[in-house]
């Protein structure tokens, strides 16, 4: 990819990436995913609460994968102060909003059917749960980018990782629980859309200033955190999850990092300004340190199972 940059102003790449917004947009909408959450769950599997008090032996689970559906769920339900945050760089007019507002209304019924199943299927307290609600929706705490190229960087980083999260997580459901499995993968598949949009987005915006977005893809590389910083232990959670091998740095570095940014040829851009090539370095940098980091993390693990054996 051999791109000529010049300077860009927040407005200016609005602009001119309008008409990459319709399109991808436009292809969004082509291949509609029209499934409905209520006909997801076995409503009949029901019990009342109150009668029968949830106890973890209902639904035997390991630490971390319940950790997991917690986190999922809870960032699911935080979805008004992301689409506020998302609307807060898209101009009246633009055809970014009304993107925004089709994200919106599909990104909605994850937390409804997430949380159908969570109380048909007792894997999660629901009483934690919606303490953790009430916590997490009270502080809105997202992340909050600066500019457009921020944005669509770190979108498109947020969304692979919410689709690898919620695509292992299925994974280690229990193999009779073929509702949650499903539930899980149809929110799996909607999040790999949602990333195709804005990886795809991203692109084009390094085809139109490649230096603002080199600057803003290491950043946001460098900065990036799984969203629902403001759960209740979330740092907690977070190492749970990470030891069961369902995200942690090795998923973010291989199939997070390494995919995405392989796609946008950020190693092979040309015409970069002095300062989009220092980032470029930096974000070289911090991913070879991020892989040694993995590569100990596996020498590690690897020796304490031997030691166990």
């Amino acid at each position: 990819m051999a791109l000529k940059s010049s300077p860009k102003s927040r407005v200016d790449l609005l602009s001119e990436i309008a008409p990459d917004v319709e399109r991808l947009y436009n292809r969004h909408l082509e291949a509609p995913r029209l499934w409905y959450p209520h006909e997801q769950i076995n409503w009949g599997e029901g019990e009342n609460f109150a009668e029968s008090p949830w106890a973890p032996e209902q639904y035997p689970l390991a630490d971390g994968v319940r950790s997991a559906i917690y986190v999922n769920l809870l960032t699911e339900d935080n979805l008004p102060y992301y689409t506020h945050t998302l609307l807060s760089h898209a101009p009246v007019g633009h055809p970014i909003v009304d993107w925004n507002h089709q994200w919106t209304m599909e990104e909605n019924r994850h937390a409804m059917v997430m949380r159908d199943w969570v109380h048909i299927s007792r894997c999660i307290d629901p009483t934690l749960l919606e303490d953790g609600r009430r916590v997490q929706m009270k502080k809105g705490e997202v992340p909050q980018p600066n500019s457009m190229a921020d944005l669509i960087t770190y979108v498109s980083f947020q969304e692979r990782a919410t689709q690898i999260a919620h695509r292992n997580t299925g994974a280690k459901l229990p193999k009779d629980d073929k509702v949650g499995r499903n539930v899980l993968a149809l929110i799996a598949g909607d999040e790999t859309k949602h990333y195709l949009f804005y990886r795809d987005l991203a692109l084009a915006a390094f085809a139109i200033d490649p230096s603002t977005m080199m600057i803003a893809a290491a950043k946001q590389a460098r900065e990036f955190a799984m969203p629902g910083t403001g759960i209740p232990s979330f740092t907690r959670h977070a190492v749970r999850i990470a030891r069961e091998g369902i995200y942690g740095l090795k998923q973010f570095l291989r199939d997070v990092l390494d995919p995405v940014l392989g796609l946008w040829d950020v190693d092979h851009l040309a015409g970069l300004s002095v300062e989009a090539e220092k980032a470029r370095q930096e974000l070289a940098e911090f991913v070879a340190k991020l892989s040694e980091g993995v590569e100990r993390m596996a020498q590690k693990a690897a020796g304490g199972a031997a030691l166990a054996t």
